[in-house]
């Protein structure tokens, strides 16, 4: 089975019932660690593309927005927790 992209097999993963978002967080006896957008990359990649269509330049069909794996060494680093939700 082709997908278009990892939208569309993560799509199919939620229909079929295959994937499991947990919003909870990390159990450490449970997980090894998780892995969370950064929201200040998306915010800064965000901007950058729009000054760039305004100008007329090409942009890249994915942009790479960043993320973190944080576990139990380093999520009280400060800057894992700018990045969680509390």
């Amino acid at each position: 089975m082709a997908f278009k992209d990892l939208r569309d097999f993560v799509a199919r993963l939620e229909k079929e019932g295959e994937l499991k978002r947990f919003t909870e967080e990390v159990h450490w006896n449970l997980e090894a660690g998780a892995i969370t957008q950064n929201p200040v990359g998306i915010g800064y990649k965000t901007v950058e593309a729009a000054v760039k269509a305004l100008k007329g330049e090409k942009l890249p069909k994915i942009i790479d927005t960043g993320f973190y794996w944080y576990d139990k060494t380093n999520i009280n680093d400060p800057k894992i927790q700018a990045l969680l939700y509390k």
